[in-house]
């Protein structure tokens, strides 16, 4: 592997993957979805916290890697607006996104595993985990392109929802990498 790595000439987008459910204890302890829920879990024993209680200055290692999300309810549908994307997520979707809802960005399949794990999260009132296997975009690409993903519900003053998304590969040596390009 070399340290010229960028994700979109080597791996299709994260948004083409679907989700599948993992357990926290299956992510790298390493992982900035890790750092992010131990920081998270801090913030008010138990209950969601607030937007407002976010302080990016505890996790700035992780903001690289965060998109938010903002829920928003048209008749009885929730949507979901990415409306703050970090340089190294966006390298994962190959471009920044902000200011798109999630439907308009992935396909069926993705949509609703993303969609069902924010529900998630939202309902249940804690994070939740999941894994993606991105496709190579060369047949013979020497890139692991699994990337794991943590979730983590908060709320603003309005009592609207958001969900904070930490996604990274699971290979340290590209995460670095991507860290280090933008």
């Amino acid at each position: 592997m070399t340290e010229d790595f960028r994700w979109g000439e080597h791996c299709a987008s994260l948004c083409n993957a679907p989700l599948k459910l993992l357990k926290r204890e299956d992510l790298d302890p390493r992982h900035p979805a890790i750092e992010f829920d131990n920081y998270w879990s801090n913030l008010k024993g138990g209950e969601i916290p607030a937007k407002e209680d976010f302080s990016p200055v505890h996790v700035k290692t992780v903001l690289k890697w965060m998109m938010l999300f903002e829920r928003q309810m048209k008749d009885s549908e929730d949507l979901y607006k990415l409306y703050l994307q970090g340089t190294s997520a966006a390298e994962l979707t190959n471009g920044s996104l902000q200011g798109q809802y999630l439907h308009e960005f992935t396909n069926a399949d993705c949509y609703n595993s993303r969609r069902d794990l924010m529900r998630y999260v939202l309902k249940e009132g804690k994070p939740g985990f999941a894994t993606a296997h991105t496709a190579p975009l060369k047949t013979d690409s020497e890139y692991s392109t699994d990337v794991t993903v943590g979730m983590f519900p908060f709320r603003n003053i309005e009592g609207e929802c958001q969900v904070f998304v930490v996604p990274a590969p699971v290979s340290e040596k590209i995460r670095g990498w991507l860290n280090a390009s933008w």
